[in-house]
């Protein structure tokens, strides 16, 4: 059963009558499980859709479809047949590490193939079955997005407690022989997946090539509700890393003409090295994954927005703004702030450090930066106008611990809050207010 959430207005659906709130009982006489079936099904120019309406009536409407038009059928989920959660136990889990109050779905442990490929999200392949390789094969789901965290069999199963967590390389291996491709990561933990680990990991995920698209090296997330066992990398240890991969990227590119291997934002910024140039990326592939975000956001305003930066000066007066982020988001973004108030007189940017309470001070990203801790900050110093990253709220305007900004902004009356995604939100706010 699939509730419907809303009908495009002069869809192909709209047209036929089908409304919010009915339920999809079956298309072609087939039960649908997921998003991915239900675009393969309705691919057909012609199919049955057996609906029940709110009345309780059934219906079989016969669709023909026009391909110029949509079906026009929205719905609150992407899959229908309950979520694939995650059985490992991983010793780094981010959300076995929060405290209570944060948004629901922050507490969801999933691990479904079918969110890797719509979402983008990460999966660890333990907790496939043989049939739901059957129907990554079949619908060709590709590319999909994999934590791997370390190919040696017997670490792997240490850092998961999972015992299929040993069979990554023939998992692997049976995702290449069927052309997936695919995007993987590896969360990085002092001491124990690191050094000559790392080394091995690399050189073994390299032997996908060219299914592997990327490999992102991200160091472990850890608050203050964290497993005594890990703790974060020092600046020294993260230089040292910095340059090991360095040294495989010029394997990687000598080897196949092109590098898949990156470092996080996160790596650079705590180590103070340079970001890497623009054509380094090579697509962007990890953004989510917090690589080349500071690269983009950099480039963007030298290419595209310092020239607008006179335009301040038409300001009738003078405005101050404050600017608050993490430890590493004033890092990432310093660079183009020093420059803006450097070539006008009539804004002043404050770049302001939110340290992370509810997390804990380890935690050094903008993403993570709860309402709570941002409202200490405006309160305290009364600044009057603030700007705040969109990387701090979801889709639905939420901070992580499920304050809306409508409801942030009534704990700040005396403040105007500005929302800011990237450079050209940002020089809109400055310029237009």
């Amino acid at each position: 059963m699939i509730k419907i959430k809303n009908i495009l207005k002069d869809s192909t659906a709209d047209k036929l009558g089908i409304k919010p709130g009915d339920i999809i009982l079956s298309i072609n006489g087939d039960k649908i499980t997921d998003y991915i079936e239900y675009n393969y099904k309705i691919s057909d120019y012609k199919f049955d859709l057996e609906v029940k309406k709110k009345s309780g009536q059934i219906i079989t409407y016969t669709v023909k479809r026009d391909f110029n038009k949509k079906l026009g059928i929205e719905f609150d989920n992407i899959i229908f047949d309950g979520l694939n959660i995650c059985k490992n136990n991983c010793i780094f889990c981010f959300v076995d590490q929060q405290p209570e109050g944060l948004r629901d779905t922050l507490n969801i442990k999933d691990d479904d193939y079918r969110f890797s490929f719509l979402q983008g999200s990460y999966i660890t392949l333990t907790n496939l079955k043989q049939k739901d390789y059957e129907r990554i094969i079949k619908y060709n789901l590709s590319p999909l997005n994999i934590s791997v965290h370390s190919t040696d069999p017997k670490l792997r199963y240490q850092m998961m407690k999972n015992p299929k967590a040993k069979e990554i390389n023939k998992q692997l291996a049976c995702l290449k022989r069927n052309n997936i491709n695919f995007n993987t990561q590896i969360v990085l933990c002092p001491g124990i997946n690191d050094g000559v680990n790392l080394d091995k990991s690399i050189e073994d995920l390299s032997k996908y090539y060219p299914n592997i698209l990327s490999l992102a090296v991200v160091p472990v997330g850890l608050t203050k509700y964290k497993n005594e066992r890990l703790r974060t990398y020092k600046k020294e240890e993260v230089k040292k890393i910095l340059n090991q991969i360095d040294q495989w990227q010029d394997r990687i590119y000598n080897k196949y003409g092109e590098n898949f291997l990156y470092a996080s934002d996160e790596f650079y910024l705590t180590a103070d090295n340079n970001i890497p140039e623009y054509d380094h990326y090579n697509q962007f592939l990890q953004l989510e994954n917090g690589i080349g975000i500071t690269r983009i956001f950099r480039d963007n305003y030298q290419q595209h927005y310092k020239k607008r930066v006179k335009d301040l000066n038409n300001n009738t007066n003078y405005t101050k703004y404050h600017i608050l982020t993490s430890v590493l988001g004033k890092k990432a973004i310093e660079p183009v702030i020093n420059d803006i108030n450097k070539n006008q007189k009539k804004v002043r940017l404050e770049i302001e450090v939110v340290n992370n309470s509810y997390f804990g001070l380890t935690v050094t990203v903008a993403g993570l930066l709860t309402s709570k801790d941002l409202l200490k900050k405006i309160n305290k110093n009364k600044y009057q106008n603030v700007i705040i990253p969109k990387v701090t709220l979801n889709d639905n305007d939420k901070f992580l611990d499920n304050i809306s900004i409508a409801e942030f902004k009534n704990k700040v009356k005396d403040s105007n809050i500005y929302i800011s995604d990237g450079i050209g939100d940002l020089m809109e706010v400055l310029i237009d207010g």
